[in-house]
């Protein structure tokens, strides 16, 4: 795959309307995933929040900084997945599944 010339997903701002849907959102992620995953980019490495700081505008962009500094060295691309979307979507979102996710817990038959 070294070969191959990749382009990044589209830049996430927060000022346009269909970035606050959990879909959009989720399917951003997926592509910056695969994008990173091509390549070669772990996503538990600090290269990873520098490649999605470089698909952020806006004040997307400016929470994604405050993360990185309040979290200087917890701060990875799963914690900032966390973030961003608490930022994006609204709490009144119909986002049901997430929601349900979050309240998960294990649990251990008799």
């Amino acid at each position: 795959m070294k070969g191959i010339k990749i382009d990044a997903p589209e830049n996430l701002n927060s000022g346009d309307k269909k970035r606050r849907d959990s879909q959009y959102l989720d399917t951003w992620v997926n592509a910056i995933q695969r994008c990173l995953s091509m390549k070669g980019i772990r996503l538990e490495c600090k290269e990873a929040l520098d490649f999605i700081g470089f698909n952020l505008q806006g004040s997307t962009l400016t929470t994604n900084n405050h993360h990185r500094i309040k979290e200087i060295d917890k701060a990875s691309f799963f914690s900032f997945m966390l973030v961003l979307r608490e930022f994006l979507i609204p709490s009144t979102s119909k986002d049901l599944l997430w929601k349900e996710w979050l309240a998960a817990s294990p649990h251990k038959d008799g």
